[in-house]
């Protein structure tokens, strides 16, 4: 990366925080107007983060943020019609990040990371038991979008158990927030309605989705022969 392309990479990472952080204060001081300008830029800023940084450019993870703004979108209506797209959207999200994940997964690890999988798994049936009523409709389409989740951080977890890298520091740090963010997106929006909770969900979703995007770049870079020389 040249040092142009590093110092832009850097202003867009703070951008990318800087707007974070002004989410997060616009929805503790109810700041509606700020907070929906806020919300609604956070993936745009990863999108021209990931363009601009980025050495393939992978069209998989630009639909993957497309269909998480898209459920973000869908979510922050109070239409059941439209929660029904927003988990499916969600769910596709998910589908999209296994597909960037899963070559990690060799004959080596793949009875481990089945194994490693399994107790988050029965964790977020634990939660959706709590909210099952309210999935109604889309319990099916959250079963299979917990059970993505698992996935990638039982590959996240036995990865990095193995390699202990950076690509794996950073995936395995993105994969333990995206459980907190389900779990609590579920908490916050179904069982209890509280700020303390939202911003869990707030902070723990943004710092997910950098963590992820980091792990995509380093893996990028990695597999280009003259960078590893």
């Amino acid at each position: 990366m040249g040092l142009k392309l590093h110092n832009i990479s850097k202003v867009l990472i703070i951008i990318y925080f800087g707007n974070l952080l002004l989410y997060s204060f616009s929805s503790i001081f109810s700041f509606d107007y700020f907070e929906k300008i806020f919300w609604f830029i956070r993936i745009p800023i990863l999108v021209v983060l990931y363009y601009t940084t980025s050495m393939k450019k992978q069209t998989l993870y630009f639909l993957a943020l497309i269909l998480y703004q898209l459920a973000s979108i869908l979510f922050a209506t109070s239409n059941p019609a439209f929660f029904t797209w927003a988990s499916i959207s969600s769910l596709c999200f998910k589908v999209c990040l296994c597909f960037l994940v899963v070559d990690l997964v060799t004959k080596k690890i793949k009875i481990a990371v089945a194994v490693a999988m399994i107790p988050f798994f029965v964790l977020f049936l634990y939660v959706i038991d709590f909210v099952v009523l309210s999935l109604g409709d889309t319990y099916i389409i959250w079963i299979l979008n917990t059970l993505l989740t698992s996935f990638i951080v039982g590959i996240a977890v036995i990865y990095y158990i193995n390699n202990s890298d950076k690509k794996g520091y950073w995936l395995l740090i993105s994969a333990i927030l995206f459980v907190i963010q389900i779990a609590a997106f579920f908490v916050n929006k179904f069982y209890v309605k509280n700020e303390a909770i939202y911003q869990i969900v707030i902070l723990s979703y943004g710092v997910s989705h950098f963590t992820f995007y980091k792990f995509l770049v380093i893996k990028e870079y990695e597999r280009i022969p003259y960078h590893n020389n």
